[in-house]
C-alpha cells in the first residue's frame, strides 16, 4: 500500500484535510481547544524542522516524526477554521435584528437568481436603518423579493441598493431528509434572510461598486457575450440553452426542458460545469501549442490559460462548479509547465485542497462530490474498461474508436457519480448512459461552434453567423435528444441509499478495479460476490420498520398528512403541483411507512390527487372510503374522519364546523384556524373540553393577523394537549 500511494502525496494530505473539516464541523471539541492544538502541533513541527536542519547530514529529510506532526497540525488547523466559520457570529451581526422591519443598504453579491414567484440575491450589508437610526454593520443576508415576471428589476453584481422588509432566521429543512437551507447558508457565512413584498421597497442608488478587474474585463466580456447570443441565435429554447451553457443562466430554461434533463441524468450540460471549462481549456491549450517550444513560451501559455479561466469563472457567475473545474485545469497545466510527471489523481487532490482551503464547506456540496466521483472514475475505471491502443488505423476504425471511447467515458462517469446523485436526490436515471452519448456529443460540438462565433463576431458578423447556425443546430439536437429519452417509460426510478450503502458501493468498485488492474481474476470475482452480498444482506437486515401513526409533510404553505396503520398508508392532500407528490412519496420512504394505498382530497385539487400513484382515490365529491385497516368518511364539507381499530383522527377546516356530538370525538384532531378572537377562543375551548382529544394540532391560516397569531400561541401554551404546526417543523405522532 505504501508503494501504491507513493506518487500521490497530495491524496494523503487531502484525506487529513477532509478529516479535519468533518471534525471541526461536527463540533467534537470547542474552538479554543482546536486553536490550542493547532498552536501546539505548529510548535512541535517547527522544533522538528529545526532539529532536522541541524542534523540534516545524519538523517534523511523529512523524518517520519516530522511528517506525522505536520499532518496533525494540518488536521487541527482545518478543524479550528471549520469550527470558527460554522459556529461563530460577530456581536454586531444581523441576527440581533431578527424579527424587525428594517431598511438595509448594501452591495449585491453575484448574479441574482430568478424564481417562480420572485427574485433572490445575496446582499453584503453595510448599514441598517431601524426606528429612525442608522447603524453600521458587517454581514451578509439572503434577500427574496416578490415580483411578477414582467416587473423584475435589472439588478447586477456590484449594485448598491436599499431594500426594505422583515429580517428572519433562515428556515431549517421543511421535512426530514430534505435540503436544509439554514445549514447551507451557515456554510456560506449567512444567518439571516429578508423578505421584500415588492419592487416598490427596493431603491437602486445608481452606484455600482466593482473592482477594476470586474469593471474593465468581466462586465464588458459578459455584455458582449449576451449581445452576440441575442443577435445571432434565434429566440426560443435553443437560445436559452446557449445562454445556460455559456453564462450559467439555467433559470431561463423552461421547466419542462429542465425536468427532461434531470430525468435523463444529463442536467450537467445545462449549467456551466467541468465539461464546459474543460472544453475551453483544451481549445486554448491546442491553440497555444506553438508557444510551448521553450520555457518562456510555456509560462506565457500557462499564464494566459489561468487568466482565461479566471475571466470565464467570473463571467459565468463564479459558481462552485466553475471554480472547481477552473482550479483543476490550472493545476493540470501548471504541472505540465513545470515539466514534472503528472498523475491525474494527485492533480485532482491538489485541486481539492486548494478549493477546500478557500471554502472548507465545499466538501459538503453535492456538486463537489459528484465532480470528484466522475473525474476519479474516468481516471481510474475508464482505462480498465477501454484500454488505449496506439496504432495506425483507418477513418472508419477511428470513428468507431471515438464512439466506443465516448460510451466508456460516460459509463465510467455514471459508475462514479450515480451513488452521490441517488444519496442526495433520491433518483437514478435508467436511460442516463444512452442519453448522455447524444446529449454530451451535441452539446460538445455546440460549445466548439459557439467559441468561434464569439471570436469572429468581433470583426465579422457574417462569418460569425455560420458558426451561430451550427451552434443553433447542435442546441436543437441536444434539446430533442433530452426530450426524446425523458419520454421513455421508467426513464428514472426512485432510489435512496443511505451512507453505509454508498460506502459499500465505493469500496466494492475500488477493490474490484484494483484486482482487475492486477489481472487477479479469482480475487476479482470474490470481491464482486462479497460486495453484492454485503449490499443484499445490508438491505435485508436494515430495519424496515413498518411504521404507524401520523406524519405531516410540509409543502410550503400547504400540508399533506400521512396516516399509517402498520399495514397500509393513506395520503391526505397532494400539495399544489406534481413535485409535491414526489416529496410526499419520499417522506413515506424516509419514515419507512407501509406502501400507500389511498389518497384523499381535502384542500388539494382532484387532478393532483388523481396523479398520486395509489390504488384508490377519494375525491372532493366522495363521501367515504373503506380500506382493510381504516374507514375514511367526509361527514360534511371540509371535515374528514379517519377511524381505525386503535385510533381516530378528525381533520376540520375552520372553527365554525366544530360540533358537540359524540361522532365528532377523536383521539387526534387537526384544526385549521382562520380567525382567533374571543368568539373563536371560546368555541375551541368549549369543544376541546367536550371531546377531550389526546392531541390537537392547530394549523394557523395564512390570513391570521399578527395579533390573532400571538393570541393563538398564548392559548396553545396554556394547554398541554395543543400544539401549533410550524411550516419548517414536522409533526410526528407514533
Amino acid at each position: 500500500m505504501q508503494h501504491l500511494l507513493a506518487p500521490y502525496p497530495a491524496l494523503r494530505l487531502l484525506l487529513v484535510v477532509v478529516a479535519g473539516i468533518i471534525a471541526g464541523t461536527m463540533g467534537i471539541l470547542p474552538l479554543g481547544r482546536w486553536i490550542i492544538l493547532s498552536v501546539f502541533f505548529l510548535a512541535l513541527l517547527l522544533a522538528a524542522i529545526g532539529i532536522e536542519y541541524v542534523r540534516r547530514r545524519s538523517m534523511p529529510f523529512p523524518h517520519a516524526v516530522t511528517v506525522f506532526t505536520y499532518l496533525l497540525f494540518v488536521f487541527s488547523a482545518f478543524a479550528a477554521d471549520s469550527h470558527f466559520r460554522f459556529n461563530t457570529v460577530s456581536e454586531r451581526s444581523l441576527l440581533s435584528y431578527a424579527g424587525e422591519d428594517v431598511l438595509l443598504y448594501g452591495r449585491v453579491e453575484g448574479r441574482p437568481s430568478r424564481y417562480e414567484k420572485g427574485v433572490g440575491w445575496t446582499l453584503d450589508v453595510r448599514e441598517v436603518f431601524l426606528r429612525g437610526r442608522t447603524e453600521a454593520v458587517a454581514g451578509r443576508a439572503k434577500i427574496f423579493m416578490r415580483v411578477v415576471p414582467d416587473d423584475i428589476p435589472a439588478l447586477q453584481n456590484g449594485d448598491m441598493v436599499r431594500v426594505k422588509g422583515k429580517l428572519q432566521m433562515i428556515p431549517e429543512a421543511a421535512n426530514r431528509g430534505e435540503f436544509d437551507p439554514r445549514r447551507h447558508a451557515r456554510m456560506q457565512g449567512i444567518w439571516i434572510q429578508l423578505y421584500c413584498v415588492g419592487p416598490w421597497h427596493l431603491q437602486q442608488t445608481g452606484h455600482r461598486e466593482l473592482s477594476a478587474f470586474e469593471r474593465y474585463i468581466v462586465v464588458p466580456v459578459y455584455d458582449y457575450t449576451v449581445a452576440t447570443v441575442d443577435l445571432l441565435i434565434p429566440e426560443g429554447g435553443e437560445r436559452k440553452l446557449v445562454r445556460g451553457v455559456l453564462l450559467g443562466e439555467r433559470e431561463v430554461l423552461d421547466p419542462e426542458v429542465f425536468e427532461a434533463f434531470k430525468i435523463t441524468g444529463t442536467a450537467h450540460v445545462l449549467a456551466v460545469s467541468g465539461l464546459n471549462v474543460g472544453l475551453l481549456a483544451l481549445a486554448v491549450h491546442v491553440l497555444l501549442q506553438r508557444f510551448k517550444t521553450n520555457a518562456a513560451g510555456r509560462w506565457f501559455s500557462f499564464a494566459l490559460i489561468a487568466f482565461i479561466m479566471l475571466v470565464f469563472s467570473h463571467v459565468t457567475g463564479n459558481s462552485p462548479s466553475v471554480k472547481r473545474a477552473a482550479i483543476m485545469s490550472v493545476v493540470l497545466f501548471g504541472g505540465e509547465t513545470l515539466g514534472r510527471r503528472s498523475y491525474g489523481v494527485n492533480s485532482l487532490a491538489v485541486s481539492d485542497i486548494l478549493i477546500l482551503l478557500f471554502d472548507p464547506f465545499d466538501l459538503f456540496n453535492p456538486g463537489f462530490l459528484m465532480t470528484n466521483g466522475a473525474v476519479l472514475a474516468i481516471l481510474l475505471v475508464y482505462p480498465l474498461l477501454y484500454p488505449q491502443e496506439h496504432k495506425e488505423e483507418g477513418l472508419v476504425r477511428a470513428a468507431v474508436r471515438f464512439f466506443l471511447g465516448s460510451f466508456f467515458v460516460s459509463l465510467a462517469a455514471i459508475i462514479g457519480v450515480s451513488p452521490v446523485i441517488a444519496y442526495y436526490f433520491g433518483t437514478f436515471s435508467l436511460v442516463s448512459l444512452a442519453a448522455n452519448l447524444p446529449v454530451v456529443l451535441f452539446s460538445t460540438v455546440m460549445m466548439y461552434a459557439l467559441m468561434p462565433m464569439l471570436i469572429f463576431n468581433l470583426f465579422s458578423g457574417y462569418l460569425a453567423s455560420f458558426f451561430a447556425m451550427s451552434g443553433w443546430l447542435m442546441a436543437s439536437l441536444t434539446l430533442d435528444s433530452a426530450l426524446f429519452f425523458s419520454r421513455v417509460p421508467f426513464a428514472s426510478i426512485t432510489l435512496k441509499p443511505d451512507l453505509a450503502e454508498v460506502a459499500i458501493y465505493y469500496l466494492l468498485v475500488a477493490s474490484a478495479a484494483w484486482f482487475f488492474f492486477r489481472k487477479s481474476w479469482g480475487p476479482f470475482a470474490i470481491t464482486i460476490l462479497l460486495g453484492l452480498n454485503a449490499l443484499l444482506w445490508y438491505a435485508v437486515l436494515k430495519p424496515e420498520g413498518k411504521g404507524s401513526g401520523l406524519v405531516t409533510v410540509n409543502l410550503g404553505r400547504n400540508l399533506s398528512l400521512l396516516y399509517a396503520t402498520g399495514t397500509e398508508t393513506v395520503i391526505v392532500d397532494g400539495g399544489r403541483n406534481a413535485r409535491d407528490g414526489e416529496r410526499i412519496m419520499r417522506q413515506i420512504a424516509e419514515y419507512r411507512l407501509p406502501q400507500p394505498v389511498a389518497a384523499v382530497q381535502f384542500f388539494s385539487k382532484d387532478s393532483l390527487i388523481a396523479k398520486l400513484a395509489v390504488a384508490k382515490h377519494m375525491m372532493h365529491g366522495d363521501a367515504g372510503l373503506e380500506l382493510s385497516s381504516m374507514v375514511i368518511a367526509r361527514p360534511m364539507e371540509k371535515v374528514l374522519s379517519i377511524r381505525t381499530r386503535d385510533r381516530s383522527i378528525l381533520y376540520v377546516s375552520g372553527t365554525s364546523r366544530l360540533r358537540h356530538d359524540p361522532s365528532w370525538k377523536a383521539d387526534l384532531v387537526i384544526l385549521a384556524v382562520y380567525r382567533f378572537r374571543e368568539k373563536q377562543r371560546e368555541q375551541i375551548e368549549s369543544w376541546l373540553d367536550y371531546t377531550r382529544p389526546e392531541r390537537c394540532v392547530f394549523l394557523a391560516g395564512s390570513f391570521l393577523t399578527e395579533q390573532d397569531k400571538a393570541a393563538l400561541y398564548r392559548f396553545a401554551l396554556q394547554r398541554p394537549d395543543v400544539q401549533i404546526r410550524e411550516p419548517d417543523r414536522q409533526i410526528v405522532i407514533p
